[in-house]
């Protein structure tokens, strides 16, 4: 019953938008990883939807970079960590802001497309928001199987535990002395 109830659930909430999800944090873990290899001592991949500071009634996708190497140069560093978003990320976005150094560097996706050429096939089918409704239908899945649990497994506790005290009361009740019982 309750492998039924998930599968309606997942069929219900999308979950062909959950293993696109699934591909898309893979896909963040290898830029890290190619950030890493690349060089860096760390790098942190984030992805996400922000205000637009030239029009604020605009949000825009944006993927934040934080690189940590104190030896690279600065130039050498931005160039290296958007060449691997730029061919690694899963997911198309309109801001590519670096940090590097205490240094944030915002660049356009226009400017990326003009300096590194077109994206590999499959890079920009999708975008963060995309990616954060997907989240948002594992959790909508993971809150209706936690109900259910907690439905099968509580309400029956419940019941239990009430019928056993109210055995304990009656068995208190008739095992005292007749004095006692009023």
């Amino acid at each position: 019953m309750l492998a039924m109830l998930t599968a309606t659930l997942m069929l219900l909430t999308g979950c062909s938008s959950t293993a696109d999800s699934g591909e898309f944090l893979e896909g963040l873990a290898s830029v890290r990883s190619k950030l890493v290899a690349a060089g860096f001592d760390d790098a942190g991949v984030h992805a996400g939807r922000r205000e637009y500071l030239e029009h604020p009634e605009e949000s825009v996708d944006v993927v934040t970079i934080v690189l940590l190497h104190d030896s690279m140069d600065g130039d050498a560093a931005r160039k290296t960590a958007a060449t691997v978003v730029w061919n690694e990320l899963p997911m198309r976005f309109d801001i590519l802001a670096i940090e590097y150094q205490g240094e944030v560097r915002e660049i356009e996706y226009g400017w990326l497309a003009n300096e590194l050429g077109p994206r590999p096939a499959g890079l920009d089918d999708t975008s963060a928001g995309d990616h954060m409704a997907g989240v948002g239908n594992v959790l909508i899945v993971a809150g209706g199987i936690a109900l259910v649990v907690i439905l099968i497994v509580a309400v029956p506790v419940v019941v239990l535990v009430r019928r056993n005290l109210r055995k304990k009361a009656q068995s208190l009740e008739s095992d005292a002395p007749p004095e006692a019982r009023r």
